[in-house]
């Protein structure tokens, strides 16, 4: 065997084990990442949650909360409550975020109740009380939103038609992500992302980030490593895409972005049925959300533009994740209320206005 045909086969070798262990190393951490993003009923630590909620108000009588559970088109049981209105109501839906549960809004379910709306929370599921299964971040959750608007609409207190989603984080990228629904009166999308490939790189780059910072022995080392963290953590998201998929026969990736353009066949259904125009959404933002960047927000309002969807947006210049509330507590209240008397109309509970005026 010549020197050269030597050098060659060396060079195979060598080349086909570095890649082997390339793709071993990225296995091992796409499946860790899989194992972290998809466990049910991780909460996350009180000391994590930032988000500044409401001051809570008095909750209705027992008498007018019930407790349901439902299932989803595949299975996933759902438990939530129902805050009923002593009259006909709107009844606004609270879809929480991911590693939280719906007793995290429950001060923001007491204020909306105090407004006059009839009141629905529940838990996706792998969250709160919840059926233990694995959580998509997102892209399955879309059937829970589905099971959920169909107990509000069937409840006698819900005035028809007059259904709200509020959403936060991954509950609002729920609300973007599920079709058009006849009930639904109006959306609005705190702080949704439009990509979640982007949200998980982001993720898993923090992460990386976070174990390559303990090994302070070797500085030269670690400066290397900072400077792969981009390209290792796109092919992670990658890998833990295929793990992902062989593991519960199903992706993660979803894209808030790019939903509107299914609302397109809404039009159809929306003339024939009377209706004037697709289901109106308040985007709510923070200019400088680290967590899922002003960036996403700007994206899914120029693709409702291209897709004539009616979107509104409202962005503040906080730095919070789901911080335009605690920015100006205020004037989120002020927008909010606008936006849902310009499209309740004669529905727009009356309690909403006295409220506004305290």
């Amino acid at each position: 065997m010549s020197t050269q045909h030597r050098w060659t086969m060396g060079l195979v070798t060598g080349t086909s084990i570095l890649g082997l262990t390339v793709t071993s190393g990225l296995a091992f951490i796409a499946s860790r990442f899989v194992d972290e993003f998809s466990r049910p009923h991780q909460v996350l630590d009180e000391v994590n949650f930032s988000w500044t909620l409401p001051k809570a108000l008095p909750e209705p009588d027992s008498s007018l909360q019930r407790a349901f559970q439902c299932r989803t088109i595949d299975g996933a049981l759902l438990c939530g409550e129902f805050w009923a209105q002593p009259q006909p109501a709107p009844t606004i839906v609270l879809c929480h975020g991911y590693r939280v549960s719906r007793a995290h809004l429950r001060s923001v379910a007491s204020l909306e109740y105090a407004r006059g709306y009839n009141v629905l929370t529940f838990d996706f599921r792998g969250h709160g009380d919840s059926d233990s299964v694995t959580t998509s971040g997102g892209k399955v959750e879309v059937r829970d939103l589905e099971a959920a608007l169909m107990v509000a609409k069937s409840q006698p207190e819900t005035l028809p038609g007059r259904v709200i989603i509020h959403g936060f984080s991954m509950g609002a990228a729920v609300a973007l992500l599920t079709p058009p629904h006849a009930d639904v009166a109006a959306i609005i999308a705190d702080s949704p992302y439009a990509r979640t490939f982007d949200v998980v790189r982001r993720l898993v780059e923090f992460r990386l980030l976070e174990a390559s910072n303990r090994w302070k022995r070797w500085p030269r080392l670690v400066g290397q490593l900072h400077h792969l963290l981009p390209p290792i953590s796109w092919a992670t998201v990658v890998m833990s895409v295929l793990v992902f998929r062989l593991r519960f026969g199903f992706g993660f990736l979803s894209r808030p972005d790019a939903s509107f353009k299914r609302w397109q066949g809404w039009r159809a259904y929306a003339h024939t049925s009377g209706r004037r125009r697709p289901v109106p959404i308040l985007l709510i933002h923070a200019e400088g959300d680290q967590l899922i960047p002003i960036a996403h927000a700007r994206r899914i309002a120029r693709q409702a533009k291209i897709y004539e969807v009616p979107l509104e947006t409202y962005f503040v210049d906080g730095s919070a994740h789901c911080g335009a509330y605690s920015y100006n507590p205020s004037q989120y209240d002020n927008v909010l209320s606008d936006f849902l008397q310009r499209h309740l109309g004669p529905d727009f509970p009356k309690q909403h206005h006295a409220l506004n005026e305290i």
